[in-house]
Protein backbone atom coordinates (compact mmCIF):
# COMPACT_ATOMS: atom_id res chain seq x y z
CA UNK A 1 0.00 0.00 0.00
CA UNK A 2 1.23 3.14 -1.02
CA UNK A 3 2.08 6.22 1.77
CA UNK A 4 -1.02 8.20 0.95
CA UNK A 5 -2.85 5.29 1.31
CA UNK A 6 -1.88 4.16 4.44
CA UNK A 7 -2.01 7.88 5.40
CA UNK A 8 -6.18 7.60 4.52
CA UNK A 9 -6.39 4.11 5.61
CA UNK A 10 -4.96 3.69 9.78
CA UNK A 11 -7.57 3.43 12.19
CA UNK A 12 -5.41 5.68 14.76
CA UNK A 13 -6.38 8.57 12.27
CA UNK A 14 -10.01 8.35 12.60
CA UNK A 15 -10.30 11.59 14.65
CA UNK A 16 -8.23 13.31 12.46
CA UNK A 17 -10.11 12.79 9.85
CA UNK A 18 -13.20 13.45 11.11
CA UNK A 19 -12.17 16.86 12.08
CA UNK A 20 -10.67 17.47 8.49
CA UNK A 21 -13.70 16.35 6.89
CA UNK A 22 -15.33 19.18 9.57
CA UNK A 23 -13.11 21.42 7.99
CA UNK A 24 -13.64 20.82 4.47
CA UNK A 25 -17.81 20.99 4.64
CA UNK A 26 -18.63 23.46 7.68
CA UNK A 27 -17.29 26.62 6.59
CA UNK A 28 -19.44 27.95 4.25
CA UNK A 29 -22.14 27.37 6.74
CA UNK A 30 -20.57 30.22 8.72
CA UNK A 31 -19.47 33.50 8.68
CA UNK A 32 -16.61 35.70 7.23
CA UNK A 33 -15.45 35.86 11.45
CA UNK A 34 -14.81 31.94 11.56
CA UNK A 35 -13.51 31.62 8.20
CA UNK A 36 -10.80 34.11 9.47
CA UNK A 37 -10.53 31.91 12.51
CA UNK A 38 -10.91 28.59 11.15
CA UNK A 39 -7.66 29.80 8.77
CA UNK A 40 -5.49 30.79 11.85
CA UNK A 41 -6.11 27.63 13.35
CA UNK A 42 -4.88 25.31 10.56
CA UNK A 43 -1.85 27.94 10.32
CA UNK A 44 -1.35 26.60 14.27
CA UNK A 45 -1.49 23.49 12.81
CA UNK A 46 1.51 23.61 10.85
CA UNK A 47 3.51 25.54 13.02
CA UNK A 48 2.84 22.83 15.70
CA UNK A 49 3.44 19.89 13.28
CA UNK A 50 7.01 21.52 12.65
CA UNK A 51 7.57 21.86 16.20
CA UNK A 52 6.75 18.17 16.94
CA UNK A 53 9.18 17.46 14.86
CA UNK A 54 11.87 18.71 16.41
CA UNK A 55 10.68 17.88 19.95
CA UNK A 56 8.17 15.30 20.25
CA UNK A 57 9.94 13.13 17.73
CA UNK A 58 13.47 14.33 17.70
CA UNK A 59 13.84 15.33 21.35
CA UNK A 60 15.04 18.62 21.35
CA UNK A 61 13.93 20.88 23.02
CA UNK A 62 12.82 24.59 21.59
CA UNK A 63 11.37 27.78 23.03
CA UNK A 64 12.19 29.78 19.97
CA UNK A 65 9.56 28.52 16.94
CA UNK A 66 8.00 32.00 17.07
CA UNK A 67 11.18 33.60 16.01
CA UNK A 68 11.04 31.31 12.94
CA UNK A 69 7.50 32.05 12.34
CA UNK A 70 8.44 35.95 12.42
CA UNK A 71 11.62 35.18 10.04
CA UNK A 72 9.03 33.33 7.73
CA UNK A 73 6.30 35.92 8.07
CA UNK A 74 8.93 39.02 7.05
CA UNK A 75 10.76 37.45 4.74
CA UNK A 76 7.58 36.37 2.79
CA UNK A 77 5.83 39.82 2.86
CA UNK A 78 9.09 40.79 1.36
CA UNK A 79 9.54 38.90 -0.99
CA UNK A 80 5.89 39.15 -2.40
CA UNK A 81 5.12 43.18 -1.50
CA UNK A 82 8.67 44.55 -2.07
CA UNK A 83 10.35 42.50 -4.54
CA UNK A 84 7.05 41.87 -6.55
CA UNK A 85 7.56 38.21 -6.68
CA UNK A 86 4.25 35.83 -7.23
CA UNK A 87 3.02 34.88 -3.80
CA UNK A 88 3.23 31.12 -4.39
CA UNK A 89 6.98 31.48 -5.09
CA UNK A 90 7.45 33.70 -2.18
CA UNK A 91 5.90 31.52 0.43
CA UNK A 92 7.78 28.56 0.04
CA UNK A 93 10.68 31.41 -0.45
CA UNK A 94 10.47 32.34 3.23
CA UNK A 95 9.82 28.85 4.67
CA UNK A 96 13.15 28.51 2.75
CA UNK A 97 14.62 31.88 4.55
CA UNK A 98 13.34 30.42 8.05
CA UNK A 99 14.76 26.82 7.49
CA UNK A 100 18.21 28.60 6.83
CA UNK A 101 18.40 30.08 10.28
CA UNK A 102 16.91 27.15 11.43
CA UNK A 103 20.40 25.73 9.90
CA UNK A 104 22.19 28.13 11.59
CA UNK A 105 20.57 27.36 15.26
CA UNK A 106 21.21 23.77 14.87
CA UNK A 107 25.17 24.01 14.58
CA UNK A 108 25.67 25.27 18.19
CA UNK A 109 22.53 23.51 19.22
CA UNK A 110 24.46 20.37 18.36
CA UNK A 111 26.99 20.50 21.97
CA UNK A 112 23.97 20.70 24.03
CA UNK A 113 21.05 19.31 25.13
CA UNK A 114 18.20 19.88 27.67
CA UNK A 115 17.75 23.12 30.10
CA UNK A 116 20.74 24.28 27.44
CA UNK A 117 19.35 24.00 24.59
CA UNK A 118 16.26 25.58 25.91
CA UNK A 119 18.58 28.68 27.17
CA UNK A 120 20.82 28.43 23.09
CA UNK A 121 16.83 28.85 21.82
CA UNK A 122 16.10 31.35 24.18
CA UNK A 123 19.12 33.30 22.95
CA UNK A 124 18.16 32.86 19.44
CA UNK A 125 14.82 34.30 20.64
CA UNK A 126 15.99 37.23 21.79
CA UNK A 127 18.56 37.72 19.13
CA UNK A 128 15.70 37.76 16.33
CA UNK A 129 13.72 40.38 18.73
CA UNK A 130 16.66 42.48 18.23
CA UNK A 131 16.82 42.24 14.54
CA UNK A 132 13.71 43.14 13.93
CA UNK A 133 14.00 46.45 15.77
CA UNK A 134 17.04 47.20 13.85
CA UNK A 135 15.94 46.51 10.72
CA UNK A 136 13.23 48.83 10.06
CA UNK A 137 13.40 49.37 6.49
CA UNK A 138 12.68 45.73 6.05
CA UNK A 139 10.83 45.02 9.05
CA UNK A 140 8.71 48.27 9.53
CA UNK A 141 11.25 47.99 13.43
CA UNK A 142 8.40 48.36 16.47
CA UNK A 143 5.48 49.22 13.88
CA UNK A 144 5.73 46.76 12.08
CA UNK A 145 4.11 46.75 8.29
CA UNK A 146 1.15 45.54 6.61
CA UNK A 147 0.83 42.30 4.55
CA UNK A 148 -1.07 42.52 1.52
CA UNK A 149 -3.24 39.07 0.20
CA UNK A 150 -2.21 37.92 -3.08
CA UNK A 151 -3.84 36.84 -6.03
CA UNK A 152 -3.86 33.19 -7.17
CA UNK A 153 -4.90 32.56 -11.17
CA UNK A 154 -5.50 35.93 -11.86
CA UNK A 155 -8.26 35.89 -8.47
CA UNK A 156 -7.34 38.50 -5.67
CA UNK A 157 -7.82 35.99 -2.03
CA UNK A 158 -9.41 38.82 -0.69
CA UNK A 159 -12.47 37.18 1.13
CA UNK A 160 -11.93 34.90 4.04
CA UNK A 161 -13.63 31.79 2.85
CA UNK A 162 -11.21 31.90 -0.17
CA UNK A 163 -8.05 32.38 1.65
CA UNK A 164 -9.43 29.29 4.20
CA UNK A 165 -9.12 26.66 1.59
CA UNK A 166 -6.08 28.31 0.44
CA UNK A 167 -4.61 27.57 3.66
CA UNK A 168 -6.16 24.30 4.03
CA UNK A 169 -4.32 22.62 1.41
CA UNK A 170 -0.74 23.74 2.59
CA UNK A 171 -1.80 22.53 5.70
CA UNK A 172 -3.10 18.81 3.79
CA UNK A 173 0.32 19.26 2.30
CA UNK A 174 2.10 19.30 5.81
CA UNK A 175 0.37 16.58 7.25
CA UNK A 176 1.01 14.14 4.07
CA UNK A 177 4.51 15.13 4.13
CA UNK A 178 5.12 15.13 7.83
CA UNK A 179 3.46 11.52 7.71
CA UNK A 180 6.00 10.01 4.90
CA UNK A 181 8.65 11.39 6.77
CA UNK A 182 8.02 9.63 10.05
CA UNK A 183 7.69 6.43 8.34
CA UNK A 184 11.13 6.92 6.21
CA UNK A 185 14.75 5.82 7.96
CA UNK A 186 14.72 9.52 8.57
CA UNK A 187 11.74 9.91 10.68
CA UNK A 188 13.03 6.28 12.09
CA UNK A 189 16.08 7.99 13.03
CA UNK A 190 14.97 11.00 15.16
CA UNK A 191 12.85 8.83 17.12
CA UNK A 192 15.86 6.84 17.84
CA UNK A 193 17.75 9.99 19.16
CA UNK A 194 14.70 10.57 21.33
CA UNK A 195 15.00 7.52 23.13
CA UNK A 196 18.34 7.36 23.59
CA UNK A 197 20.95 9.30 21.77
CA UNK A 198 23.92 6.62 22.70
CA UNK A 199 22.06 3.80 21.44
CA UNK A 200 21.14 5.70 18.10
CA UNK A 201 24.66 6.10 17.71
CA UNK A 202 25.41 2.41 17.97
CA UNK A 203 22.83 1.86 14.94
CA UNK A 204 25.01 4.26 12.95
CA UNK A 205 22.93 6.93 12.78
CA UNK A 206 24.27 10.47 12.47
CA UNK A 207 23.45 12.29 15.19
CA UNK A 208 25.03 16.22 13.91
CA UNK A 209 23.31 15.39 10.75
CA UNK A 210 19.78 13.98 11.73
CA UNK A 211 19.53 17.13 14.58
CA UNK A 212 20.31 19.28 12.07
CA UNK A 213 17.27 17.99 9.62
CA UNK A 214 15.35 18.39 12.76
CA UNK A 215 16.11 21.89 13.56
CA UNK A 216 15.69 22.89 9.44
CA UNK A 217 12.38 21.01 8.80
CA UNK A 218 11.46 22.35 11.96
CA UNK A 219 11.64 26.34 11.14
CA UNK A 220 10.53 25.89 7.39
CA UNK A 221 7.55 24.59 8.58
CA UNK A 222 7.23 27.89 11.17
CA UNK A 223 8.42 29.77 8.49
CA UNK A 224 5.29 28.66 6.01
CA UNK A 225 3.33 28.78 9.10
CA UNK A 226 4.34 32.73 9.60
CA UNK A 227 4.10 33.98 6.14
CA UNK A 228 0.47 32.27 5.59
CA UNK A 229 -0.06 34.14 9.08
CA UNK A 230 0.77 37.55 8.18
CA UNK A 231 -0.97 37.19 4.86
CA UNK A 232 -4.38 36.24 6.88
CA UNK A 233 -4.06 39.40 9.47
CA UNK A 234 -2.88 41.53 6.98
CA UNK A 235 -0.07 42.96 9.30
CA UNK A 236 3.07 41.71 11.11
CA UNK A 237 3.16 43.13 14.48
CA UNK A 238 6.89 42.05 16.07
CA UNK A 239 5.21 41.68 19.38
CA UNK A 240 2.94 38.39 18.46
CA UNK A 241 6.15 36.67 17.64
CA UNK A 242 8.08 37.16 21.35
CA UNK A 243 8.41 33.91 24.19
CA UNK A 244 4.50 33.57 24.74
CA UNK A 245 3.73 33.26 21.54
CA UNK A 246 6.60 30.10 21.26
CA UNK A 247 4.91 28.79 25.20
CA UNK A 248 1.76 29.14 23.42
CA UNK A 249 3.34 26.57 20.54
CA UNK A 250 4.57 24.16 23.16
CA UNK A 251 1.20 23.86 24.49
CA UNK A 252 -0.50 22.95 21.42
CA UNK A 253 1.41 19.57 21.13
CA UNK A 254 1.49 18.57 24.94
CA UNK A 255 -2.23 19.56 25.43
CA UNK A 256 -2.79 17.38 21.88
CA UNK A 257 0.15 15.12 22.30
CA UNK A 258 3.94 14.84 22.21
CA UNK A 259 5.34 12.71 19.24
CA UNK A 260 2.09 12.33 17.43
CA UNK A 261 1.00 13.95 14.16
CA UNK A 262 -2.46 14.13 15.08
CA UNK A 263 -1.83 15.36 18.22
CA UNK A 264 -0.72 18.50 16.52
CA UNK A 265 -3.89 18.48 14.94
CA UNK A 266 -5.99 18.35 17.60
CA UNK A 267 -4.40 20.01 19.90
CA UNK A 268 -3.65 23.42 17.75
CA UNK A 269 -7.18 23.61 16.42
CA UNK A 270 -8.78 23.18 20.40
CA UNK A 271 -6.10 25.96 21.54
CA UNK A 272 -7.02 28.27 18.95
CA UNK A 273 -11.31 27.96 19.09
CA UNK A 274 -10.91 27.61 22.64
CA UNK A 275 -10.76 31.20 23.83
CA UNK A 276 -13.36 32.14 21.57
CA UNK A 277 -15.40 29.74 23.34
CA UNK A 278 -14.62 31.50 26.74
CA UNK A 279 -15.28 34.71 25.20
CA UNK A 280 -18.65 34.79 26.75
CA UNK A 281 -17.19 34.08 30.44
CA UNK A 282 -15.50 37.90 29.70
CA UNK A 283 -12.82 38.46 32.72
CA UNK A 284 -12.71 34.75 33.72
CA UNK A 285 -11.72 33.45 30.80
CA UNK A 286 -8.26 33.67 31.12
CA UNK A 287 -8.84 31.80 34.75
CA UNK A 288 -10.64 29.04 32.67
CA UNK A 289 -8.49 28.95 29.92
CA UNK A 290 -5.59 27.99 32.30
CA UNK A 291 -7.58 25.60 34.34
CA UNK A 292 -8.58 23.82 31.86
CA UNK A 293 -4.73 23.34 30.48
CA UNK A 294 -4.14 22.08 33.48
CA UNK A 295 -6.87 19.72 34.21
CA UNK A 296 -5.58 18.14 30.55
CA UNK A 297 -2.15 18.27 31.39
CA UNK A 298 -2.76 16.11 34.67
CA UNK A 299 -5.78 14.07 34.04
CA UNK A 300 -4.33 13.08 30.40
CA UNK A 301 -0.63 13.28 30.18
CA UNK A 302 -0.21 11.68 26.74
CA UNK A 303 -2.78 14.39 25.76
CA UNK A 304 -6.12 14.49 23.84
CA UNK A 305 -5.04 11.81 21.19
CA UNK A 306 -3.58 9.54 23.98
CA UNK A 307 -7.55 10.08 25.78
CA UNK A 308 -9.00 8.87 22.57
CA UNK A 309 -6.86 5.93 22.02
CA UNK A 310 -7.09 4.97 25.02
CA UNK A 311 -11.19 5.16 24.76
CA UNK A 312 -10.46 3.60 21.25
CA UNK A 313 -8.83 0.49 22.89
CA UNK A 314 -11.76 0.00 25.92
CA UNK A 315 -14.96 0.17 23.98
CA UNK A 316 -13.20 -1.22 20.11
CA UNK A 317 -14.35 -4.82 19.44
CA UNK A 318 -11.42 -7.13 19.22
CA UNK A 319 -10.06 -8.53 15.99
CA UNK A 320 -10.12 -11.92 15.48
CA UNK A 321 -6.92 -13.42 15.30
CA UNK A 322 -5.96 -14.49 11.71
CA UNK A 323 -5.39 -17.84 10.62
CA UNK A 324 -2.56 -19.23 9.05
CA UNK A 325 -1.53 -22.27 7.51
CA UNK A 326 1.27 -24.72 9.27
CA UNK A 327 3.23 -23.74 6.28
CA UNK A 328 3.51 -20.00 6.78
CA UNK A 329 4.63 -20.15 10.91
CA UNK A 330 8.33 -19.59 11.20
CA UNK A 331 10.06 -21.94 13.72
Amino acid sequence: MSEPARFLAGKSHLALWAVLAVALVLPPMLGSYFHYLGALALINVIIAIGLNLLTGNAGQISVCHSSFMAIGAYATTYYFARLGIPYLVSLPMGGLTAAVCGLVLGFPALRVRGFYLAVVTLGFLEITEILVEEFPQITGGVRGIASPRPSLLGMKLSSDLAFYYFVLVFTLLAMWFAYSLLRSPTGRAFNAIRNNEAVAQTLAIPLARTKLIAFVLSAFYAGIGGGLYATSVGFIDPLEFGLLTSVRHVTFIVVGGVGSLAGSVVGAIALTLLPEALRGFKEYNEFIYGGLLLLVLIAFPKGLVGLWNSLWQRFSVPEKPRLTSPDSVVP
